[in-house]
Formats: C-alpha cells, sequence, structure tokens
C-alpha cells in the first residue's frame, strides 16, 4: 500500500480548509443532495463528499457508507488532491498498486471501483473530492466524469456562499455588538454628560445626566442639530472644531467652562471619542464631559491648605530655632552659676544652700536634654528622607563610636552579628540605634555590667534588626505605651532621660514605612526589633560618613 504525499501546498491548503469552518459540521440537506446525484449519475452504491483534513479524511455527506471517517493514508481521496485537473479513475483497485493491499480494498467496504472529481479554489487549492465507490470493477465514462467536476464544484459553491453568510452574519453580530456597547456605555455613565453625535452634527442619543444638566425631555435634543442646543455662534467657534478633528478619527479633550440651564456654571472635562463602523470609518462621535466643578473647589481648598500648612512650617521652624537657641542661653546660664555657685567656699559650708545648688544643676541639665531631644524631634518632622542601600556594618561602626564614651563609663560591652543591608536612610538609622544602644546602656542595674547585642536576619524582602540588652526590662502592662512622647517608667533621679528617644526611633520607624517593636521581661532585659525594607542585591551600598 502507498500513502499519498501531501501537496506541495499542503499548509496553505489546511489553512484553506479550516477558514470554511465546515469540518466536523452537522449534516445538511444541499451536500446529501449532491451525493445522492453522483450516486444515481455514476450507477454506483457509494458516493461522498469528502474533504481530506491533517491525518484523515472527513465525510460531509455519504451514502452508502456508514463511517464518518478515514484515517487519511488509506484515503483513496488523498491521491486524488494531488492532480486537482482531473477527475482520478481507479477501476480495479486490486490490480492497482497503490491500493491493492489496502484495508479499505481488502476488507470491508471491499472497494474495487473509485472515481473522484477534486474540489478546488479559486486559489488553486484542493480541498477533498466529490468521489464515487462500487464494490466491482467498472469503468467510468466522459460525460460522468465531467458530470463529477460539476458537483465538486458546486460543493466549493455551497462552501464559499456559507463562509460569505457566516461573515455577514458575524459582521452584523459586531455591529450590533458595538451599538449594543454604545448604547450600555453610555446607559451606564453615571454621573457622566454622554452623548452620541452623527456626522452630520446630529445628536443620536443623549443619556438622563445630559438631560438633567440641560434640563431638557430627549425629544427635544435627539434627531436635532448641536447647533440647537448650544447656540450657532458656540456651535461654530467651540464646539464644531473639536468634533470635526473627532471626526476625522482623533481623540479630543479639553477644559470649558459651561452655563448648564439645569445646574449653572459648572467646569467640565469635555472629550470627544470617534466611533467607527465596521469599515473602519468614522461614523459618529461620542461626548463625554465630566464634572470637574466640585474637584476644582477642592483643589482650591487643598492650596489654600498647603499655604497654611507652609505658614505653620515657618512658624515651626521659628519655634525651633527659639527652643535650639534662646531657651538653650538661659539654661546655659543658669547651670554656668550654679556651678560656679558649688565652688563658692562659702556655699560649700552650708549644707542645704549646696543641696538646693544641686537641685539647680540637676534641673538645668535635665531641661537641655529636654531641650536636646525636642528639637530632635521637630527636625525629623521636616527631613526629607533620603532612601539608598545602607551597609548597617557601618552605621553601627559610626554608633560605637559615637557612644565610645558612654561605653567606658558604664563598662558596657557591645556584641555585633551579621547584619543585613537595608533601604533606608543612613542618617536616621545611625540616630535610631544611637538612641536605642545609649537606652541599654543607661538603664542597666549599677551592680551589673551592661551587654547589648545588635543582630540581624532577613526574611522575604524585609531586614530585622534586634538591639538586645540585659538590663532593668519593662513591664509587660507597659511595652506598648513606652514609644508614646514624655513617657517615662522610672524615677528620674535613678534614670536621667527626657522620655522622648523611643518617640524618635519609632518616627524614624514610620519614615522608612517600617515598624519598630519591643520583648522584654522585667528585671531581664529587653529586645528592640526594626523591620525595614531590604536593599536588592545589585543596589550599590552606600553609607552615612
Amino acid at each position: 500500500m502507498l500513502s499519498a504525499p501531501p501537496p506541495h501546498n499542503e499548509t496553505q491548503r489546511l489553512a484553506r480548509l479550516r477558514q470554511f469552518g465546515v469540518l466536523d459540521t452537522l449534516p445538511q440537506e444541499a451536500f446529501d443532495h449532491i451525493t445522492a446525484l453522483a450516486s444515481a449519475i455514476c450507477e454506483t452504491p457509494i458516493a461522498l463528499i469528502s474533504l481530506v483534513d491533517h491525518d484523515r479524511q472527513w465525510f460531509k455527506s455519504r451514502v452508502g457508507l456508514e463511517t464518518q471517517q478515514t484515517s487519511r493514508e488509506l484515503a483513496f481521496c488523498a491521491h486524488a488532491i494531488l492532480e486537482p485537473d482531473r477527475v482520478m479513475v481507479v477501476e480495479d483497485a486490486t490490480r492497482d498498486t497503490r491500493f491493492h493491499d489496502n484495508p479499505l480494498v481488502a476488507s470491508s467496504p471491499d472497494i474495487r471501483f473509485y472515481a473522484g472529481a477534486p474540489i478546488v479554489t479559486k486559489e488553486g487549492f484542493a480541498l477533498g473530492t466529490v468521489c464515487v465507490i462500487d464494490r466491482r470493477s467498472r469503468t467510468l465514462g466522459e460525460a460522468k466524469c465531467k458530470a463529477l467536476q460539476s458537483l465538486a464544484k458546486l460543493v466549493l459553491s455551497l462552501l464559499e456562499h456559507q463562509q460569505e453568510h457566516q461573515e455577514v452574519m458575524t459582521r452584523t453580530a459586531l455591529e450590533s455588538a458595538r451599538e449594543s456597547e454604545i448604547q450600555t456605555a453610555l446607559t451606564a455613565a453615571g454621573l457622566d454628560l454622554l452623548s452620541f453625535v452623527d456626522s452630520d452634527y446630529v445628536y443620536r442619543y443623549v443619556n438622563r445626566c445630559y438631560l438633567e444638566y440641560w434640563n431638557k425631555a430627549a425629544e427635544d435634543i435627539v434627531g436635532r442639530r448641536v447647533s440647537d442646543l448650544v447656540g450657532d455662534t458656540v456651535f461654530a467657534t467651540v464646539v464644531k472644531p473639536h468634533l470635526d478633528e473627532a471626526l476625522r478619527g482623533q481623540e479630543v479633550s479639553y477644559e470649558a467652562s459651561i452655563s448648564f440651564p439645569g445646574r449653572g456654571t459648572r467646569s467640565v472635562e469635555v472629550t470627544y471619542l470617534p466611533v467607527r463602523n465596521s469599515a473602519g470609518k468614522v461614523s459618529g462621535v461620542v461626548v463625554r464631559a465630566h464634572d470637574i466643578h466640585a474637584l476644582h473647589l477642592r483643589e482650591d481648598r487643598l492650596k489654600a491648605t498647603i499655604e497654611a500648612l507652609e505658614h505653620k512650617t515657618l512658624e515651626q521652624q521659628r519655634f525651633i530655632h527659639i527652643v535650639s537657641h534662646d531657651l538653650k542661653e538661659p539654661i546655659n546660664t543658669i547651670g554656668n552659676f550654679a556651678s560656679l555657685l558649688t565652688e563658692d567656699r562659702n556655699v560649700q559650708a552650708s549644707t542645704q544652700t549646696r543641696r538646693y545648688l544641686d537641685f539647680v544643676l540637676q534641673g538645668s541639665q535635665r531641661i537641655k536634654m529636654l531641650l536636646d531631644d525636642l528639637v530632635e524631634l521637630l527636625v525629623l518632622d521636616r527631613h526629607v528622607v533620603n532612601m539608598t542601600a545602607v551597609n548597617m556594618d557601618d552605621v553601627v561602626s559610626f554608633v560605637h563610636d559615637d557612644l565610645q564614651a558612654a561605653l567606658q563609663q558604664s563598662g558596657g560591652l557591645l556584641n555585633v552579628g551579621a547584619l543585613p543591608s537595608v533601604r533606608g536612610d543612613a542618617t536616621l538609622l545611625r540616630i535610631l540605634l544611637q538612641n536605642l544602644v545609649s537606652n541599654a546602656l543607661k538603664f542597666c542595674p549599677k551592680d551589673r555590667t551592661p551587654i547589648v547585642t545588635i543582630e540581624g536576619r532577613v526574611q522575604g524582602e524585609k531586614a530585622y534588626l534586634s538591639v538586645s540588652d540585659n538590663g532593668i526590662g519593662i513591664p509587660e502592662d507597659q511595652a506598648d505605651r513606652i514609644f508614646d512622647m514624655f513617657t517615662r517608667l522610672n524615677n528620674k533621679r535613678d534614670f536621667a532621660g527626657s522620655g522622648l528617644g523611643l518617640s524618635i526611633c519609632r518616627r524614624i520607624a514610620d519614615l522608612h514605612q517600617g515598624k519598630i517593636r519591643v520583648r522584654s521581661r522585667l528585671g531581664e532585659g529587653s529586645s528592640f526589633e526594626l523591620e525595614l525594607p531590604l536593599v536588592q542585591p545589585e543596589t550599590q551600598l552606600i553609607t552615612e560618613t
């Protein structure tokens, strides 16, 4: 058995076959009439309209054969389409080297005679055949061969007609869907004024909002020209130029102030959207007017708010200047004179006087510390965060240098583990860690050596830094309020401080879109954990100097 090779244009042939959309469709009476006619003309018990697919031949119509399809390698029609211009006739399949051992010859349906006229498109693609089959050997005259060719042309005409009909139906459905979409879009527009204007500047549709703004009924607008509504002058100078541009296929947008009979003068954003028909020609314009009057009012209020904030910022800067300069000067004067008095021999002789002077010195130092922290907190509110890749090992090194005196005075130890690089502001992170380490050294029992440990870990796209100590710890019921401003949990005589250090830490964490939290056991120590965005591996690291 010799299987037929594919035609030289097989890829294009199959593509054209599938364009007809006929494969695996239901039986149709018109095609069944053709096979019945072929069977009657050629006087054969079997007649088929066979379409040769990639790996099968499928029968659009059949007479005298039960099966719907056969393998292409067995198909006589696969050979017939190799010569599109003639009818292939096999008078005795048992004597033909191509078919003598074909299963369709050796067994059911016991083919002996075959004649097939190719169904050929205008492009020259043979899609299949109109063929007749007999179980006995025979011949087929020229007249009957021409009749088969005529029936094959008729099959092609039916296929082309069906395709054209389907394309028309599809175009009609698309146009209907497009019109439906326009109607739906216009109807569902909500608060926007929407209308459809055709190429003759005539309203064909307006939505309810449009009618409310213009205080009109639909019959007063639909079917009338745009100039009838807006006036000839406005139409000629404002509306028509934009409509003409949209009718040329360009989307147009602009802002305008329009006096609406139903709403008064409103600021609107007007958009002209070209609408094309199935041929691609602009058939009209959807006009959308979005009321932005309230938006403009909010913008005006926002502008006034921004101006007020700018004024408050100037006042805040002035206040910071007063705090950092004008208030510090008298505090320093009080402290300096109190120190001089303590060195006076007459004062040293009086225990009570010296005690009062100690109160003055301690009070002035606390006020100075409070002013320093308050200025730092206020400055944070106007600090522009410079988010970069930060090497935390370098930042901790700087913190260690900054607190060298405090470490020596307390005898404390600072242990540093492996730290991930983060995205953040190196200056602010240095301030944050200074506060946490300084607190760890400060809030430690007098009979205990302060040990502070800084460690890091990575989880997902976040970096976590922890600062742990062996200090006095925090009561469990107070852990939530220690980040509040001016919160102190200990006697100021035992532990100095303003109560702002942890507030500054939380503010810095917020500026990084991060979080800071604490875990603590009273009498055993605390661990503060800072969550920060993790730096990407390819980002160049920088550190504060």
